[in-house]
């Protein structure tokens, strides 16, 4: 019996929500740091790294659990002008990093503030790439 970990599961619950998106789960077990999913529509593309935290601290500033590689592997395509992202999912929601605020810590209070649901870190990543003629979603 296979259990599924939280983090698949967050990511299935956001692409519930994606209409007509293309959605690709990268795994490279060559070589580490690729972030999780690559989005692609009509308008772009989006490479998207997932985290998952099951509750929010209270005592200490919180960063996404990123490895060495993935943050490399992030600024170096933020530095080349590729469209990037970190969601960090929680059981409420999720928090979206961008221009590199992944390597900023947050306090929990403005963590909090900044937790929006699942659907609207879907509507965000449509709205990043637009529709795809050729739309697959990947678990």
């Amino acid at each position: 019996m296979s259990t599924t970990k939280p983090e698949n599961t967050f990511i299935k619950g956001v692409h519930r929500h994606l209409p007509k998106t293309y959605a690709e789960k990268m795994n490279n077990p060559w070589r580490a740091g690729t972030a999780d999913v690559w989005y692609s529509g009509s308008a772009g593309d989006l490479w998207v790294e997932y985290k998952y935290i099951e509750r929010v601290p209270r005592s200490k500033e919180i960063l996404p659990d990123l490895t060495p590689r993935q943050r490399r592997w992030l600024n170096n395509r933020f530095d080349e002008g590729r469209n990037v992202a970190v969601v960090l999912g929680t059981p409420k929601g999720g928090v979206i990093y961008r221009n590199k605020e992944w390597s900023v810590a947050l306090d929990q209070e403005t963590l909090m503030g900044r937790i929006v649901p699942r659907d609207e870190i879907a509507r965000w990543i449509f709205a990043q790439v637009g529709a795809s003629t050729c739309p697959l979603q990947t678990e």
